[in-house]
């Protein structure tokens, strides 16, 4: 008896360190892979939405396979078609996306995404999703009086760890070839694991040591057991499609609307499944009586932040999303926990789980760009979370018999998520109709708005071009007027001063990575040429209908609708004079424009005595000791220009870092008497292709 009790122990202990170890991997593999592929799509946040929708398909897939091995196919031959299925992945490895699947332009890449994800990492993620469901559903059939749901919380403490430990502990320390190999070593230990779950169950299966039929534990009545399978199969379907909804809503609205960093991306998943955690691990976490008021209370904290949210600072707006997206998750999973189902029903309960998240992720992903011109998504996914619950609990109630107590509570209940919706829907009325609005538009790099500013004052009247949060230049309205350079390109800038003293007698050729509104072509010269690069359609259609900069410069200009560095590398060399680097998103920096590599590209364009021109200004990371980095391993000389703000001018704060071999260039007057013109003692840091670490450069 005690032979057979250690067995049973180790047995489960197996069970709970696979299921940890394959989510851990699972999610290790995210970040992994997005490091890999968001560099080739612009670094956009919705590169990581479409991932995210990737990752909720083929979740899917996993447990539907789950689902099917275990209701198609006798016991016996269950963990012999997952072991042959183990072995099947192992000659995905190592999961490094081929250079084949950069994509050659910018039109659909969406489908470019998703078509290089499946094609790098499909079945590995694949297997790994059908983890948890296959090994609960087996260990009740071995061990049927034990709850199966203590495996599912292990399996999503591993993602949560995968999440946190990616950026801090990998990224950091490892490049990125190292960190395929290691995860490569990692799935061959899961494998050999799970290939011993498969197998074992095989064995007990043809010794009929399992039952056939997982019973109610203890003889337990649930909720789920009261309702008819199609209200059950909504709530399965509904609860994770809302939850999963905020969690990619709230994605765009934090890195979008609040502030482009990308450190803000792994925040709202790590919530989203810390929430799960909380609800699955122990029943008694989940507490109606706490979770419900406080949903009710960070709903209204999240509607305040939309109408307002230029008021409030950036730590603030982070804070109120983040507390609102975790709680609205906390009442949604709660109680799906609530309508779990009897054990022999658990891979269907998961089945229809992996449904609702993939039909939010393919509502966020594909339909709400073409249905919105704002991220509506966020105020559809925070009523659906707040309605759901109460309807779950109006159900429960009304089957518990309780449906006449505390009919006041209901009715306030009731007024206060009429009232919510209300305010929600008036404020995305608003966010439309702005008066200011001249045009809002969205596809898959983010929402432009061009807005006319201060028409009441005709000497500083604008017109400005944002893209989320962040200005992307501005012009101004009076016509005499029109042709100043503005925000961050005023003629003290550095990019001004480049251009103002820097010439050719036959011309320059200028290279522009980042149109804006375009504003740089304001100086340029009837011999020039300038050949820009940009990524967004988007940003060139509204630069060409609104903003008069293109059309009124005397220069010659091409524009290159793609990914610079994608493009430059297919490009004959260009030669040229000038080449401005201003590609960042806000405060996003696509880290592929800045690494040794990259510089070499740029070098290879650029003639010897040419200048390149970066711009550096940024809110969140310190980028100086990146730029003297390139410039030590490049053997180039560099300036830091700073310019102050002038509202009247029309100038923003910036600073630009000049790289050249130019020395006449680098020590002229315009240089040398302008004291913030100077090269910083700073520790230089170099990026490569397999390796950066952002961390390094946080202020």
């Amino acid at each position: 008896m005690s032979e057979s009790l250690s067995a049973a122990k180790l047995r489960w202990a197996i069970y709970a360190f696979t299921s940890f170890w394959g989510a851990y991997l699972l999610f290790q593999l995210e970040p992994l892979i997005g490091k890999f592929i968001l560099p080739w799509f612009g670094g956009s946040p919705a590169v990581w939405i479409t991932c995210m929708l990737f990752f909720q398909v083929f979740l899917l897939a996993g447990y539907a396979y789950a689902h099917l091995n275990l209701d198609r196919f006798p016991a016996r031959r269950q963990g012999i078609i997952h072991a042959a299925l183990l072995l099947l992945t192992l000659l995905a490895l190592p999961v490094t996306p081929q250079q084949s699947f950069k994509p050659d332009n910018s039109d659909q890449p969406i489908f470019d995404i998703l078509t290089l994800l499946t094609g790098s990492i499909g079945l590995p993620y694949f297997i790994l999703s059908s983890t948890s469901p296959l090994l609960q559903a087996w260990i009740v059939r071995i061990n049927p009086t034990r709850s199966p749901y203590l495996l599912y919380a292990l399996s999503n403490v591993g993602s949560l760890l995968a999440l946190l430990s990616y950026p801090f502990l990998f990224e950091p320390y490892f490049r990125l070839g190292q960190q395929t190999q290691g995860w490569s070593v990692g799935f061959g230990i899961y494998v050999l694991l799970c290939g011993a779950i498969a197998l074992d169950f095989r064995r007990l299966a043809n010794a009929n040591a399992i039952v056939a039929k997982p019973v109610a534990i203890d003889g337990e009545i649930r909720l789920s057991d009261k309702l008819s399978p199609t209200v059950l199969w909504m709530f399965w379907l509904a609860l994770p499609a809302a939850s999963t909804t905020l969690l990619l809503a709230a994605t765009n609205q934090l890195c979008q609307d609040v502030a482009s960093v990308p450190f803000l991306w792994i925040v709202p998943l790590s919530l989203y499944v810390l929430s799960f955690i909380f609800c699955f691990a122990k029943h008694h976490w989940y507490q109606r009586r706490i979770f419900i008021p406080a949903l009710f209370l960070a709903a209204i904290a999240l509607t305040t932040a939309l109408y307002g949210g230029g008021r409030f600072t950036l730590g603030a707006q982070v804070g109120i999303y983040s507390a609102g997206l975790f709680l609205c998750c906390m009442t949604c999973h709660g109680e799906l926990y609530r309508l779990r189902p009897q054990p022999s029903h658990l891979t269907g309960y998961y089945l229809a789980t992996s449904i609702g998240g993939a039909l939010g992720g393919i509502f966020v992903a594909l339909l709400a760009p073409l249905l919105f011109p704002l991220y509506f998504e966020f105020h559809i996914g925070l009523f659906a979370c707040c309605l759901l619950t109460l309807t779950a609990v109006a159900v429960d109630s009304q089957l518990s018999g309780h449906k006449r107590r505390q009919p006041q509570l209901w009715l306030l209940t009731g007024g206060v998520l009429i009232c919510l919706g209300a305010s929600l829907a008036n404020q995305a009325f608003q966010s439309i109709s702005e008066k200011d609005h001249l045009r809002v538009s969205r596809n898959f790099y983010g929402v432009l708005r061009v807005e006319d500013r201060d028409a009441e004052n005709p000497a500083i009247a604008k017109r400005l071009l944002r893209h989320g949060a962040i200005d992307h230049g501005f012009q101004f309205l009076a016509p005499e007027k029109k042709h100043l350079p503005t925000a961050y390109y005023g003629t003290d800038s550095g990019v001004g001063l480049t251009l103002t003293n820097f010439s050719r007698k036959d011309g320059r050729r200028v290279g522009l990575v980042g149109l804006g509104v375009g504003t740089v072509l304001s100086y340029g010269k009837s011999s020039d040429y300038f050949r820009i690069y940009d990524i967004d359609p988007g940003v060139v259609e509204l630069a060409q209908t609104y903003f008069t900069y293109l059309k009124d410069s005397a220069a010659r200009y091409d524009i290159v609708v793609a990914d610079a560095r994608l493009a430059l590398e297919r490009e004959a060399r260009q030669n040229f004079d000038v080449l401005i680097l201003d590609a960042f998103s806000g405060d996003a920096v696509p880290m592929h424009l800045l690494t040794e590599q990259a510089l070499q590209l740029y070098l290879r364009h650029l003639r010897p005595d040419g200048v390149l021109a970066i711009h550096i200004s940024n809110n969140y990371l310190d980028l100086r000791p990146l730029v003297s980095g390139m410039a030590t391993r490049a053997g180039y000389q560099y300036l830091l220009v700073e310019s102050e703000a002038s509202k009247n001018q029309g100038r923003y704060f910036s600073i630009w870092a000049l790289l050249s071999k130019n020395q006449a260039f680098l020590q002229s007057p315009a240089f040398a008497n302008r004291a913030h013109a100077n090269v910083t003692p700073v520790q230089p840091i170099i990026w490569t292709d397999d390796f950066s670490n952002m961390f390094r450069l946080l202020k």
